[in-house]
């Protein structure tokens, strides 16, 4: 029987992976496709390791600097219009480490550290390295006895804050005895001073240098110069003795924490210089990142900003493009400004922008033509939130200018692994995987080559290929442990029934036949029957998501009612276009969800719609706050539906709902008029 080859297919294959027609021809057409078991040579990732432990046994700022020794020149940051080549980023980290030396700050230090995605943020991290100091970096909206906490935990000598922070929690730091407190102003690199894209950023945030206003009132604040002078006189010894094994950084969990009080996470240089590593080409079979721009705009308190936005994008020689401002309002004005072609970003914030792009008067005629490689991380993305985000793209023109057929028209690219375990997934030009797949449904996250991945039971056994269960993983990226919580240290690192260790990534998930992570939704959030039997909420959201024409995004959360009842509430929301009225929506959604969980449990369930810009609210990080969809949980505007009579009962008076065939909210669910 005669194959028909699609030859332009092949040579984007052959490219991509960089093997010959005849292995091309094999990847396409062959089972599995991609996860092929010679990709992952368990011989080779031992020898990389080994030789990162002979030849790369040093920190993460003297490796970075290996890496680009060649690259002097290249543009190593994007602030604003300013352009810091390699050069001048060492130059300014070397200023900084007889600085850091000058006020004492030695090895085993830990300096707290309240800091935006700034060009300091990145001297400061390589500075501090070098001496073999750690940084705590946490987020200025934590619970304030918690940042106090933090703080009182660190080194007296030092806190490291931007001024867009210092303001927020300078009442804070006043109530611990830190000696000095180093100010980075957003306003420091900006290109001879002035910001040249004032009319995109006034509205949120305006670019002063706060620094000298706030010396005012104290004397042992530091301005960036006052800093860098210290340095001068410095001619003692810096110690650069730092091992693979030496911590690096604390930052925190970014999912939905309920009391303010993240966890803190300690990684070493390990988890940087090798997932850095296995970044490259060769290990990873992901096409080189050559000038690219990557966009660093998470929370840096967030390890996924550190390592995949700025580590990984470093260490392919690559420009970071460094974004203060996190805000989904202004996530589109940030990609104007700064134009990556590499953009991590949670789905939230892909959403948002795509839905609000047009309303900006200052984005209007604009276009996403630069953008290559536009990456959903942080969480899940479902099938709807995939159509929608995909249908921006197209209309966007995203990567129009950057990207051969049949890598064009754009698709999202999905990555991810938490930041205990530091981006261990990637699943890169996703359009063109599914294309080249055999199997079309649950195109997954690829592990790196570095990390073992599985899903277990409950006895903790291994499931099998496509049984759900635990998702566990393991890599040289793993956190060493959770600062100051032995408790949450050992839940994390788990114990299969073998006696083999793992990190648990708190999911319900499972491996498909490709080797690919399927991650189904969180662990610690199951329903459970009279009968014993416990349901995940995930399984409520994937019945009501199978409506892709309507449904763009369904979050389900198990809350208590006044009697301590368990309770479903499922946050549904629209696409912006869908075609049948609510009620036509919810009846399919009650009769989907009775397919698929038993009665005694659908019975509970209530609604939450949201429309337009009444989306979810979300986390420090970008995530949707699970707190906040249960508080919400059983509010003035939950309801629940009964299928057979096609009515609505509202939990409280405050709102009615009137039967219309109209898809807009105010004719279906209006507030009471009194």
């Amino acid at each position: 029987m005669n194959i028909r080859v699609n030859e332009e297919l092949v040579m984007q294959v052959q490219k991509i992976y960089k093997i010959d027609r005849k292995n091309s021809l094999k990847l396409i057409h062959s089972k599995p496709s991609l996860m092929k078991k010679h990709i992952k040579d368990g011989n080779t990732i031992s020898q990389e390791m080994k030789k990162l432990n002979n030849n790369r046994n040093l920190c993460w700022a003297k490796d970075m600097e290996s890496r680009n020794k060649n690259r002097l020149e290249s543009i190593a940051i994007f602030y604003r219009g300013n352009k810091i080549t390699y050069r001048q980023l060492f130059k300014q980290r070397d200023e900084f480490v007889k600085s850091f030396k000058a006020l004492g700050i030695q090895r085993g230090d830990e300096i707290p550290a309240c800091i935006s995605n700034i060009p300091e943020l990145v001297s400061m991290l390589m500075a501090l390295n070098i001496i073999g100091a750690k940084a705590n970096i946490f987020g200025a909206d934590f619970s304030e006895d918690y940042i106090e906490e933090i703080i009182n935990d660190c080194s007296k000598k030092i806190i490291i804050a931007s001024d867009d922070n210092y303001e927020k929690i300078e009442h804070i730091i006043t109530k611990t005895n830190v000696e000095k407190k180093l100010v980075f102003s957003l306003a420091d690199s900006l290109p001879n001073g002035r910001n040249p894209y004032a009319d995109y950023d006034d509205p949120f945030y305006h670019f002063e240098n706060k620094v000298s206003d706030l010396r005012k009132n104290d004397s042992n604040i530091l301005s960036i110069d006052q800093f860098t002078s210290l340095g001068k006189q410095y001619n003692g010894k810096i110690e650069e003795n730092i091992s693979l094994d030496d911590e690096f950084t604390t930052t925190y969990s970014s999912g939905s924490t309920k009391s303010g009080r993240p966890k803190a996470i300690i990684h070493t240089n390990r988890s940087y210089v090798t997932m850095a590593r296995f970044h490259d080409t060769d290990l990873s079979k992901l096409p080189a990142m050559k000038d690219m721009i990557g966009l660093a705009h998470i929370p840096p308190h967030s390890n996924t900003d550190l390592i995949t936005s700025i580590s990984d994008t470093l260490s392919q020689g690559c420009t970071v493009a460094m974004e203060p401002i996190y805000q989904k309002e202004f996530f589109a004005r940030s990609l104007e400004i700064n134009q990556p072609d590499y953009v991590p970003a949670t789905r939230s914030f892909w959403i948002y922008a795509i839905k609000n792009i047009r309303n900006d008067r200052l984005l209007k005629n604009k276009n996403w033509s630069y953008l290559k490689m536009p990456v959903a991380v942080g969480e899940a993305i479902c099938a709807n939130e995939e159509k929608f985000i995909n249908k921006g793209f197209r209309r966007l023109k995203a990567g129009k200018d950057k990207l051969p057929r049949p890598l064009y028209p754009l698709t999202i690219s999905v990555g991810g692994g938490d930041c205990e375990h530091g981006g261990i997934f990637y699943t890169i030009f996703k359009a063109l995987r599914e294309k080249i797949s055999i199997f079309k449904k649950d195109f997954g996250l690829v592990p790196f080559q570095s990390v073992e991945c599985t899903a277990l039971r409950e006895d903790g056994t291994e499931c099998d290929f496509e049984e759900l269960g635990r998702l566990v993983a393991n890599s040289p990226g793993n956190m060493k442990r959770y600062k100051n919580n032995e408790t949450a240290t050992k839940e994390f690192f788990i114990k299969d029934a073998m006696d083999r260790i793992w990190g648990d990534c708190k999911v319900w998930g499972y491996i498909n036949k490709r080797g690919n992570a399927i991650m189904k939704g969180r662990m610690g959030n199951e329903f459970h029957l009279s009968d014993n039997r416990v349901y995940p909420t995930f399984q409520i959201a994937d019945s009501i998501l199978k409506d892709t024409k309507n449904i763009l995004s369904c979050e389900v959360v198990n809350v208590l009612d006044s009697n301590g009842v368990e309770i479903p509430v499922a946050h549904i929301e629209f696409q912006p276009d869908h075609q049948q009225s609510i009620n036509q929506i919810l009846k399919g959604s009650s009769s989907r969800i009775r397919k698929f969980v038993p009665n005694e449990l659908a019975d509970k369930v209530i609604y939450r719609i949201h429309f337009g810009n009444d989306s979810y609210e979300l986390t420090g990080c970008g995530k949707r706050s699970v707190l906040a969809l249960e508080e919400e949980g059983i509010s003035n505007r939950c309801f629940r539906y009964y299928e057979e009579s096609d009515v609505v009962e509202f939990l409280h008076d405050d709102y009615i709902y009137e039967p219309s065939e109209s898809k807009t909210e105010v004719s279906k669910i209006k507030r009471k008029v009194c």
